[in-house]
């Protein structure tokens, strides 16, 4: 649902509808009300609400001295009012950005419909190919092979009955031969048998013996004839006996040929009733996608319409952002946890930091239950009590400190003698009013030193050679050496040491034509531990040591400052930059923003909070600290609009 449906839509006029609303129905938002009133874009912003406008009595005539407390009066009010302003903008917002969150989501849970039944669209198009491709080629070369194996076996059986028939009228032959000869042995035998018959029965031996010379070459003939038919009839059965194994060969192989045969009849039946039920199988499958991609193309349009929708209320309640609030993005609104820890990182307390600073500890005093926490990399021997003196100027709780120096400093225990200069006869000494300085002279009134002190202990001593300075000792709140100077001859520092409290060295700075050229860090036996190329370098060391030994903490900056900047690498979602001229400057917060991932931080007022909207890339959580012109109502409250500020909005563009 769109709040606003006409292009003339202004942030007042949408918090003048909001504030109506919230009157009427705080839980419920009217959606009829925005649009009856919503006002020209053109027209010039009401110093009030149109609500608060027509809630308000005619102010009465003041009497010139009661002035002073009408003014303080109506500065209460305005300063309400901005408050009032401030709360109704952030709930419309809130509100307008919590909806596009959610046709975002809705948008991205459809979008995922729509590419899941788009693969299940392909998905079906592409099984319907497949079933449409398939041609049982594996079948039918089944049916080829069997077929091919038919025709072979049928011939083998042809050439095996062929065989088996020439052989058994072999047999049957050989047989018939058998039966022959057995039927001359017995008709033999019985010639045999007459002829013997015939000389028996003869008494006459010369009848006997003309009986015998009558048929002598019959009987040997009979003779003869017996032995050959007795010999035939061995080769004849010798015959039979190999023509039956010889038949029993083709015999066999014709079972077995017949046998398979049966066999691939059975196998053709079987692969020509797979095919049959493929084809079935592939029509039914076909019918069933055709109806799954008919229902999945139904269900595609309807969620591409969905998506459509979706879309076009997406743009409009985008349009509604730009046109109310100018951005793209909802600045929200964010709370200090207790549960975490919070420390600002500062090197040092110069005059320009100094108001953002008070600022700063204020807001975070006003904020959490316990003291705020200062993480320092630049060096000072006297930190502790420069900043316990600046907080009480300033009447702030003093912050627990954290310095790299003085944390690579500390040792245990702590045996280093307080620094002190005995007298010495040679010596002459000539004291400063107030004995704060001391001048030290050789017997040749050649200036050795100059001590400098405070009221407990000498804090430096500069070293002179040939009436130029070559050294100077720096000591701690304790008197004891803190850091030692080396110069040239032409004032160039050349080195630069720092000492552990009980004396021994941990750093030692080396310069190259005034700039830091390397940093080497001892150990507490002397020995080399690490170099360093740059004080940035040994900076970001100590402070991402620092910070893995505090997960919980939560560090405010400058996001000018280089360290600040490269630690986010690795700890932006725990980084608070603090942007303080917005408004006046807004190039160099848009690009900070578009070079660093900060989701989160703090400006200096409700100004630069709105200001934010009009130069960032993303969602942001924002809080002001309400420095500077906490109290100026915004642009939409005023009577005419600012013209820096519409100048800072077309750079910004």
């Amino acid at each position: 649902m769109r709040l606003f449906k006409s292009k003339d839509k202004t942030e007042q006029s949408a918090l003048t509808t909001l504030l109506s609303v919230n009157k009427q129905e705080p839980d419920q938002p009217d959606p009829a009300q925005p649009e009856s009133a919503a006002a020209p874009a053109s027209a010039a912003p009401e110093p009030v609400t149109a609500a608060a406008t027509a809630a308000a009595p005619a102010p009465a005539p003041t009497p010139a001295a009661d002035l002073p407390a009408a003014i303080d009066r109506l500065k209460g009010q305005l300063k309400g009012l901005a408050t009032q302003y401030q709360g109704l903008r952030q709930e419309l917002q809130t509100k307008m950005f919590a909806q596009r969150d959610v046709i975002k989501q809705t948008l991205r849970e459809v979008s995922a419909r729509e590419k899941r039944i788009t693969v299940q669209l392909a998905d079906i198009a592409q099984q319907q190919k497949d079933l449409q491709a398939q041609d049982d080629a594996a079948l039918h070369s089944q049916l080829t092979d069997l077929a091919q194996a038919k025709a072979a076996l049928q011939k083998q059986i042809t050439n095996l009955e062929q065989q088996v028939t020439t052989l058994q009228k072999s047999v049957d032959d050989n047989d018939q031969a058998i039966k022959d000869n057995a039927a001359a042995q017995q008709k033999n035998r019985a010639d045999n048998a007459k002829l013997a018959a015939e000389i028996k029965g003869e008494a006459d031996l010369v009848a006997v013996v003309q009986i015998i010379e009558k048929n002598k070459d019959e009987v040997f003939a009979l003779h003869t004839q017996a032995e050959t038919l007795t010999k035939e009839a061995a080769q004849l059965q010798e015959k039979g006996t190999r023509l039956q194994d010889e038949l029993a060969n083709p015999q066999d192989g014709l079972t077995a040929a017949n046998r398979k045969s049966t066999e691939n009849d059975q196998q053709t039946r079987q692969i020509e009733q797979k095919l049959d039920q493929a084809k079935r199988d592939r029509h039914a499958q076909l019918n069933t996608l055709q109806t799954q991609e008919k229902a999945a193309k139904q269900q595609h349009q309807t969620i591409v319409a969905q998506f459509e929708a979706r879309q076009r209320d997406l743009a409009a309640i985008q349009d509604d952002i730009q046109h109310i609030f100018n951005t793209d993005h909802l600045i929200r609104l964010f709370q200090l946890h207790d549960n975490h820890q919070y420390g600002v990182l500062a090197s040092d307390f110069g005059a320009a930091q100094e108001q953002d600073m008070v600022a700063i500890f204020q807001y975070l005093e006003a904020h959490l239950k316990h003291p705020a926490i200062l993480i320092s990399y630049g060096y000072d021997p006297d930190l502790a009590d420069h900043i316990q003196t600046w907080a009480a100027k300033h009447d702030l709780h003093t912050p627990t400190v954290y310095n790299l120096f003085t944390e690579l400093q500390k040792s245990a225990p702590n045996t280093a003698q307080q620094m002190t200069i005995p007298d010495n006869d040679h010596w002459r000494s000539v004291w400063s009013d107030g004995r704060r300085t001391r001048d030290i002279y050789d017997h040749d009134q050649h200036l050795m030193h100059v001590t400098y002190r405070d009221a407990d202990h000498i804090n430096q001593i500069d070293y002179y050679s040939e009436e130029h300075l070559s050294k100077r000792s720096e000591f701690n709140e304790h008197g004891q050496l803190s850091r030692t100077t080396t110069f040239a001859k032409d004032g160039t520092m050349q080195q630069v040491d720092y000492y552990r409290i009980e004396g021994t060295l941990v750093l030692s700075f080396h310069y190259v034509d005034e700039k830091v050229d390397n940093i080497q860090m001892f150990d507490t036996n002397g020995l080399l531990y690490t170099v360093f190329n740059s004080t940035h370098d040994l900076a970001y060391w100590w402070l991402a040591a620092f910070w893995k030994q505090h997960p919980e903490l939560f560090v405010i900056g400058d996001p000018s400052d280089p360290i600040f900047t490269r630690l986010a690498a690795d700890y932006a979602d725990q980084e608070l930059p603090y942007f303080s001229q917005i408004t006046t400057k807004p190039a160099p917060v848009k690009k900070a923003l578009q070079d660093t991932p900060w989701t989160q931080l703090l400006v200096a007022t409700m100004a630069d909070q709105q200001a934010l909207g009009k130069i960032t890339n993303r969602d942001l959580s924002v809080d002001y600290i309400a420095t500077g012109a906490a109290d100026t109502l915004p642009e939409a409250l005023t009577l005419a609009a600012p013209a820096q500020t519409k100048a800072a909005a077309q750079a910004t563009e």
